[in-house]
């Protein structure tokens, strides 16, 4: 048998059509499958010139094509990257994937080329199907073969972002459309997915955003949907990409406005506030003309604004509150407000060359203003983000407020506390004094001083009242047992007894922490007798103070803390008031309960856990 019979006897058996043509180009054999694709009779195509297969509109290159390809023969697909189509008998074409290898024909000086004919009509319409589909999806699409990483199909989405023709994408690597500084690992990872449920890739490794880069070398963040399919008896993903560039930059801002309200929060007057607005609206944001407007009077004056709505108007307008503006509006109704089109409104207030506008409230404190050149420059999501950095100025502001008007309160508690010590000690001194001078019944006297001193024990602790209720702005970390010695030592505790269970520590203003520790101790011996033994230790969230005495009655402890109330010969009511306006302060729970010995117990939560001392 000849080789060319023995290749002829092999095709016969293969599912796909064989051509064998010689170097003339004319046909040699053609299989039963091929002449059954084509169209022809056993002996119609052997003679024929192969050209009699080629679409007419492809026919101008084909012979330079086939004598190119004789002078260096080697196994390879035909076409790469083309749409071949091949013309049976009655002139209609058929789509083929087409396979060309050099074999030696009877005479070994003779080069016969051996093309595998496949019939991919099936595919193609499925092919168009998926690229209906495509065409469909709003997100880029792009469709890579798993064995070759090459792109294998995108949609006009896909190429519109990424800036290319469709043409410049397909059969490239999937590589051209990765930054060059990603990470090679993940696309590694993606492209070799089998999955057949759809996946959602986000990130990478590092929790950075993935990306996608365009021609021009633009990066976008993407979050990739995607789901592996076969076409063409060969697995291919499909990868849906979603632009996520507004939500890692709104993300961004967010992180950005946070770090912006404690810088606000720290502020110290209302000026710094709204210098920290305009910044924030222009660094974070990036809205350049922005108004920080304070209320004062029924009008809403302007404050701080950035440089752009400065030269648009010097001064900004300030609106009245009894006119009908969108920033007095927004004042009164509290709502944040989008002015599409400031051209529409009739309130004869200038605005420069601003088009559009969003009003915030800031509190009650006054409107922030935004505006932009473009006509309805602002959406929802303009609106929410400055509605934050506003609400955040307003808390900033009802803080500094509230500071202000509790330095107010204090210094005038401070000169009243002053005038009350004044105006009554110069009586008594020079009441005692005239009484140390009278001669005459010694126990009178004494009852006489003994009132005086009396009178001069309730101004001290009426000062004491008056000023330990201030907040508390500076807090030490304390060893609670080393406190209470030392208040324990100033206290005329006779035999009592104090015992600390464990070495603690809490925050706290050590020096009214003082106050209470001494306070409680004399209430203790006052009430429970000069034996008593007083008992200090933690809690899971502040500490106690404890004592064996008698205790107090249940339906009496809710009493205790208020002025006035004791049982006492020698106490005026005013001590465990003390204790709770101190506890106040710091923002601490005090309650009266029990002792395990039936006595009389304090205890003071939310003060903080208190934390062990390292004994080591």
């Amino acid at each position: 048998m000849s080789e060319t019979s023995r290749y002829e006897a092999i095709c016969e058996a293969s599912p796909d059509g064989i051509l064998l043509v010689n170097c003339d180009g004319i046909i040699t054999y053609a299989n039963a499958r091929a002449r059954e694709m084509l169209g022809y009779s056993p002996d119609e195509l052997v003679g024929e010139s192969v050209e009699v297969l080629v679409p007419e509109d492809a026919l101008d290159g084909h012979v330079a094509q086939r004598d190119a390809y004789l002078e260096d023969p080697e196994t390879r697909p035909m076409g790469a990257n083309l749409d071949l189509e091949a013309v049976r008998k009655d002139g209609t074409t058929l789509p083929v994937d087409i396979s060309l290898s050099p074999i030696s024909g009877d005479d070994e000086s003779d080069v016969l080329v051996m093309a595998a004919v496949r019939d991919i009509s099936d595919r193609e319409t499925l092919r168009r199907k998926y690229q209906t589909i495509l065409g469909a999806v709003p997100d880029p699409v792009v469709i890579i073969d798993v064995q070759t990483g090459k792109i294998a199909e995108v949609n006009d989405e896909a190429a519109t972002k990424l800036d290319y023709a469709p043409s410049e994408l397909v059969g490239d690597h999937y590589t051209k459309i990765r930054p060059s500084d990603d990470n090679a690992d993940f696309w590694s990872e993606f492209t070799e997915t089998t999955s057949e449920e759809p996946e959602m890739h986000a990130q990478l490794s590092d929790g950075s955003p993935l990306r996608i880069e365009s021609r021009t070398g633009d990066q976008f963040p993407v979050e990739i949907n995607t789901r592996v399919f076969e076409l063409a008896d060969r697995d291919h993903v499909v990868a849906v990409f979603r632009d996520i560039s507004a939500r890692v930059r709104r993300d961004s801002q967010l992180r950005e406005l946070h770090a912006a309200t404690r810088r606000l929060i720290d502020a110290e007057d209302r000026d710094e506030v709204a210098t920290l607005i305009v910044e924030a609206a222009t660094t974070i944001l990036d809205y350049r003309r922005t108004v920080v407007r304070y209320v004062e009077s029924d009008t809403l004056y302007p404050v701080e604004a950035t440089a752009l709505a400065e030269a648009d108007l010097d001064p900004s307008p300030a609106y009245s509150l009894a006119h009908d503006n969108p920033a007095s509006d927004t004042y009164t109704s509290g709502i944040p407000r989008r002015v599409g089109d400031l051209g529409e409104l009739d309130d004869d207030y200038d605005r420069g060359d601003a088009n559009s506008a969003m009003y915030l409230p800031i509190g009650d404190h006054g409107v922030l203003s935004i505006g932009d050149t473009e006509l309805d420059a602002f959406d929802r999501s303009d609106l929410e983000l400055a509605a934050i950095l506003a609400a955040n100025a307003g808390t900033a502001l009802d803080r500094i407020a509230t500071e202000h008007e509790l330095k107010r309160r204090n210094e005038r508690l401070d000169a009243f506390a002053s005038v009350i010590s004044h105006d009554l000690r110069n009586p008594l001194n020079v009441a005692k004094g005239w009484i140390e001078l009278v001669d005459g019944d010694e126990e009178k006297t004494e009852r006489a001083l003994d009132a005086l001193d009396r009178m001069d024990t309730i101004i001290d602790e009426t000062l004491t009242l008056a000023r330990q209720g201030r907040s508390i702005d500076d807090l030490h970390v304390i060893d609670v047992q080393q406190l209470a010695r030392e208040s324990w030592d100033v206290v005329a505790t006779d035999d009592a007894t104090l015992t600390v269970e464990e070495s603690f520590r809490i925050e706290c203003d050590p020096e009214r922490t003082r106050h209470v520790f001494e306070n409680l101790f004399r209430n203790a011996v006052e009430h429970a007798g000069p034996g008593v033994t007083v008992s200090v230790g933690p809690l899971d969230s502040g500490f106690y103070v404890a004592d064996d005495g008698p205790g107090v009655p249940d339906e009496e402890r809710g009493d205790v803390f208020d002025p006035g109330q004791t049982s006492a010969a020698e106490g005026i009511g005013i001590g465990l008031t003390i204790v709770r306006e101190i506890a106040d302060a710091h923002g601490w729970d005090v309650g009266l309960t029990e002792s395990s010995t039936g006595g009389a117990r304090f205890e003071f939560t939310h003060v903080g856990r208190p934390e062990p001392l390292n004994t080591h």
